[in-house]
């Protein structure tokens, strides 16, 4: 190497970086048959010592390093380099030259001064951002970085990509040009599938391949032809025609969607789709999105003209709109309305959607600091009804009023504040007017190991109702003092764990909470409900949501919590929990009809358990057990397995006393080594009926993968859906058909793509 080459020397020997025009002023020094390597950077480098840069702080490694010199030679070696400083370089036996990010290997360089052209010659090799280009001989301009090589063949790392060229045109550093390219994702054994064309152009900067008169060949047949033909080689988007999609549904018929993509901006898009269906006609579903820094949201509007099975024009309106200035003030507006009560039944592509009940309808008008907040809303809705399950319309806010302040450690106290003035409409129900003013003030003491929390509030509510519903009495009042004291102690110890170094905590917690009685019911009723009782409600003063109903109390919660820590993470893997609700009074507020009252001194047990039991073993267990009745109330339990990536089967159980008691199993199975099955299948015992059944397989080859699933929903009391979907997935490319994905990642926990994305190379990875 260098210090080889000049130990015989008795002049001054070559500095280890030297610029271009230095460079052939050394070779004498050098032997002929010698190996060498030369760094080149500036002129100034090797006349005298550069001054060492201070360190500073990064907060990625390279983040801020200097750009590459624009001009000259970089480094080569090889085993023999000749040469004079007016004409041309020499290199000869496994030459390579590096020079801005390129790395180019040959038997024999030679490079000339004068046209900065390096001709490469046998072997010919070239690397650059993680692209390889490999040919018989390479011509190369180091500065303009542009040059040729006939019958080239490339690979590139990051795509799995690969292919070849009659000639390869390097027109750029972010620009090659293919004449008489081949392109695929396949490896060399297997060329399931391909694009040739007459020409292929690979632009980094807009991370897209274009091709012109190209065909797309699957298993030997060609598929698709077009003269212009494009695909992504990143996450850039780009306007044109998406993936086409189609399938079958019972209620549809035979079903294609074709999407075409508007890239309008950086920060705005469109997507129009034609939905094509056999039964129906055709549904134009028309989305537009815009993001700015203070305001973003969507636009979408879908409409069928003539709906053959309904008789009529239906469609859907939905708009999306946040906006907040930096001075805190802020608003927003989402506003969805359909045509007719089965317009998700009929168009709803799965279980949720097609369920949709009530669609919101609201605006809004904030400000924010920050100690305190304050908006004007307006709220109404589209309650969808189903004859044979009607559900009851949710009362409409015209308008709402908050406002919400709150100081932490304020000389050791926590203060707030909230206060909200609402006005109820409902077009059968009784109207009204409510204000709510609820201060509140803490002073918690905590420490490590142990916290004592004691908490005050006021809770006064002021109506205003409807003199039809209520003649000579619109107005009625509401004072309550509440009062709670929250504790706790935190134990930990270690230990070891599936093996591995763990902590273990033992929490118990106690919290009393009290509240005076206060007689409601000639108060109405406008979004009360008895609390869904679970661990966080455990630990709420009052029994009921809403601003309604406030229940007495004067009770005692007891829990307690242990959890399983990594001790290299902190990750939690493990909590067990147990909690129940004593009570040391009655109960006499109660839900219009007489709901929500209570006899027993203590509520039910509530016990859960979830986390990593095992190694690919996942349990999640949730029960609700009454201990006057001796009998569970409620329960949820789930396990899963998953050993290894796309490889799950996962079993659950919901039940509810009188209403709920549903069977779950779902899974995505290796059954050789390219097959994988399928499965989710939820069946409600009480109701007699599957609520939801998918199965199906995918095929995994080299290069492409082949998705094929059959699903059945209800989409209403006594209506179900059912629709079929079929993929072929080319690595790289694109598919053809209607993905799965999202239906099978909803369906099955743990759900894994068999083919997931190549990783993206980090910052160093491109480098040869």
């Amino acid at each position: 190497m260098l210090g080889e080459a000049a130990a015989g020397s008795t002049g001054p020997s070559c500095a280890p970086a030297v610029s271009l025009p230095v460079l052939p002023r050394c070779l004498a020094l050098l032997p002929a048959a010698a190996a060498v390597a030369l760094a080149c950077a500036g002129a100034a480098a090797a006349a005298e010592p550069a001054a060492v840069p201070a360190l500073r702080m990064e907060r990625a490694l390279g983040a801020s390093r200097a750009p590459v010199p624009a001009e000259g030679l970089s480094f080569a070696r090889a085993r023999s380099v000749t040469g004079n400083a007016q004409e041309e370089l020499h290199l000869e036996g496994e030459a390579e030259v590096r020079t801005r990010g390129a790395v180019l290997r040959g038997d024999r360089i030679r490079y000339d001064f004068a046209d900065d052209l390096l001709r490469v010659r046998g072997n010919a090799r070239i690397f650059r951002d993680g692209a390889l280009f490999t040919g018989p001989e390479l011509d190369f301009r180091i500065e303009a970085q542009t040059g040729t090589m006939p019958q080239a063949r490339f690979s590139y790392a990051p795509l799995n990509a690969r292919g070849q060229a009659d000639r390869l045109q390097f027109l750029g550093p972010e620009l090659t040009r293919l004449l008489g390219a081949e392109y695929t994702t396949c490896t060399p054994e297997d060329r399931a599938w391909w694009v040739r064309a007459e020409r292929l152009d690979i632009d980094r900067v807009e991370e897209v391949g274009s091709a012109r008169n190209a065909r797309l060949y699957f298993m030997d047949v060609p598929i698709f032809a077009s003269p212009l033909f494009e695909f992504p080689l990143g996450e850039r988007r780009r306007s044109g025609v998406l993936t086409p999609s189609f399938g079958i549904n019972s209620r549809l018929g035979w079903e294609t969607t074709v999407p075409l993509y508007w890239d309008i901006a950086p920060n705005r898009d469109a997507t129009f789709e034609p939905r094509f269906m056999a039964r129906r006609g055709v549904l134009l579903q028309n989305q537009f999105r815009y993001l700015d820094p203070t305001y973003r949201g969507q636009l979408q509007y879908n409409v069928i003209g003539d709906d053959r099975g309904y008789g009529g024009t239906r469609d859907l309106i939905s708009a999306q709109h946040v906006w907040a200035g930096r001075s805190g003030l802020g608003a927003g507006l989402n506003f969805n309305r359909v045509s007719d009560d089965r317009y998700f039944v009929d168009f709803g592509r799965n279980i949720v959607e097609g369920s949709t009940s009530v669609l919101p309808q609201e605006a809004y008008v904030s400000y924010a600091q920050p100690y305190w907040n304050t908006a004007l809303r307006v709220t109404r809705n589209q309650t969808l009804q189903d004859p044979l399950a009607p559900v009851v319309k949710p009362y409409e806010r015209v308008p709402q009023y908050t406002l919400g302040a709150s100081r932490l450690d304020w000389r050791g106290f926590d203060v707030a504040l909230g206060m909200d003035a609402i006005r109820f409409e409902h077009p059968r129900l009784e109207d009204g007017a409510r204000v709510v003013v609820n201060p509140s003030v803490a002073y918690p003491l905590l420490a490590p190991g142990w916290f004592v929390v004691p908490r005050l509030q006021w809770h006064a509510t002021r109506y205003q109702l409807d003199p039809a519903f209520r003649p000579g009495a619109t107005q009625r009042s509401r004072d309550l003092p509440i009062a709670s004291l929250d504790s706790g102690l935190v134990f930990e110890r270690t230990g070891t764990w599936g093996g591995r170094a763990a902590t273990q905590t033992l929490e118990p917690r106690l919290f009393y909470s009290l509240i005076p009685y206060r007689q409601q019911n000639d108060l109405p009723n406008f979004d009360s409900a008895l609390a869904d009782f679970n661990f966080a409600q455990l630990f709420n003063e009052n029994v009921f949501v809403g601003s309604d109903r406030i229940g007495e109390a004067n009770q005692m919660t007891a829990a307690l919590v242990t959890r399983i820590l990594d001790g290299a993470s902190g990750t939690e893997r493990l909590r067990a929990a147990i909690g129940q609700r004593f009570y040391f009074g009655s109960q006499r507020v109660a839900l219009p009809g007489g709901s929500g009252l209570r006899e027993d001194r203590a509520s039910d047990l509530l016990l859960g358990l979830n986390g990593q039991l095992a190694q690919g073993w996942v349990l999640d267990l949730a029960v609700q057990h009454a201990t006057a009745q001796k009998s569970v109330v409620r329960a949820t339990a789930g396990v899963r397995y998953q050993p290894r990536p796309a490889s799950v089967l996962s079993l659950a159980y919901r039940y509810k006393l009188n209403e709920l008691q549903q069977y779950d199993i779902a899974g995505q199975w290796p059954l050789s080594n390219r097959w994988y099955g399928l499965m989710r299948a939820n069946y409600s015992q009480r109701d007699r009926r599957w609520v939801e059944v998918l199965g199906g397989f995918e095929y995994k080859a080299d290069c492409w993968v082949l998705r094929f699933t059959a699903q059945r929903f209800a989409t209403a009391a006594q209506t179900a859906t059912t629709q079929v979907f079929f993929a072929i997935e080319l690595n790289g490319l694109g598919s053809v058909g209607s993905s799965p994905v999202e239906q099978l990642r909803r369906n099955i926990p743990g759900y894994q793509l068999v083919n997931p994305p190549p990783r993206q190379p980090g910052r160093f990875e491109t480098y040869e």
